[in-house]
Formats: structure tokens, sequence, C-alpha cells
């Protein structure tokens, strides 16, 4: 049965609890996005309860855009600001992230391994890709 919502997986999704789980090591990957007009917005990305962290060494930051494509609703073209924040020593995701989603951009594709490469990228389990796989793409 494909889920409908976060709440019908098996495991918790790291949404609205990046920091916390980055402070105790369980999230090596913390990746925010939103269109251009609507940064800074610290709804959308939370750059202030992050920075202390990024000063102090523990994490490191990483920015930048991306074609959005032709928005109708504004009748022009958006930029995606992708912005990310990787403990030190998984600072290798961050370039590994960029590649992905700059393929996206390029091509327009998305399918099931980019979606399993996305959540390893992001710190899920194999297991919890297999089931978020299993939800997002069965029919």
């Amino acid at each position: 049965m494909k889920a409908r919502t976060f709440d019908e997986l098996g495991y918790a999704v790291h949404t609205n609890n990046e920091l916390p789980m980055m402070l105790v090591g369980e999230k090596p990957l913390a990746m925010f996005h939103a269109v251009d007009f609507e940064l800074p917005n610290e709804d959308f990305v939370p750059e202030v309860a992050f920075a202390p962290h990024v000063a102090s060494g523990m994490m490191v930051r990483d920015s930048f855009e991306l074609d959005g494509g032709f928005a109708e609703s504004i009748g022009r073209d958006v930029r995606i600001v992708h912005v990310l924040f990787a403990l030190r020593d998984e600072a290798w995701r961050i370039p590994a992230m960029r590649l992905l989603l700059s393929q996206h951009s390029r091509t327009k594709e998305w399918n099931e391994t980019c979606e399993r490469m996305e959540g390893a990228l992001l710190g899920y389990s194999d297991e919890q890709n297999d089931e978020w796989c299993e939800a997002r793409f069965a029919s």
C-alpha cells in the first residue's frame, strides 16, 4: 500500500528536525531550498539557527542556485536557491548533492535511483530509502 503522508511511514522523517539530529550526529547533511524571491526567510532556510555551528567549525555551509524554470503564477523564470549544511567530517556530501541536483536541473529527469541517492546523502538508511521509494514509486 502506498503511503500518502510522512506520518504513514515506518520511520520519522528528518523534516523540521535537521538541526537537532545533526547536533547529535544522527544526520550528516541538511538541505533547504526556496525560490529566489522568497529569501532571505527563516521559514525556508534556518540560517540563524545553523550559523553558530558553522562559525564554530562543527558544520560547513554551501549554497547555489539552479534554474527553476518558468513560473506561470508570477510570469517569469525563477531560480531555486539550495542551501546545504553538513557536519564537518561529512562535507564531501555537499559536492555530491550539488552534482545530483545540477544533473536534475539540466535533464529535468528524476527517478528512483536519484531519490535513493538523495536519501542516502541526507542520511536515510537503505531500509528507509526502500520504504520511501516503495511509497513514492509504487503504482
